[in-house]
């Protein structure tokens, strides 16, 4: 899931607003996926919040990515 926002975000215009939010739930995926094994009940905990930090970036990147409709 991480890979893919991850080339989502590499996809994004430079200007985008969405680049420094992205960005920044890449990292923290990065920080808190070198850990190893989520082997206690706080670590499961935190993984499940990274997981659904990344559900909502990549949703924010597919809704500003869909074309309008046509009117």
């Amino acid at each position: 899931m991480a890979a893919d926002l991850r080339q989502r975000f590499e996809a994004l215009p430079a200007d985008s607003e969405l680049r420094p939010l992205t960005k920044a739930v890449l990292r923290e995926a990065v920080n808190r996926l070198s850990t190893g094994p989520a082997t206690t009940t706080a670590r499961v905990q935190n993984r499940a919040r990274l997981i659904g930090a990344l559900y909502r970036a990549l949703d924010r990147l597919d809704t500003t990515q869909q074309p309008a409709p046509a009117t």
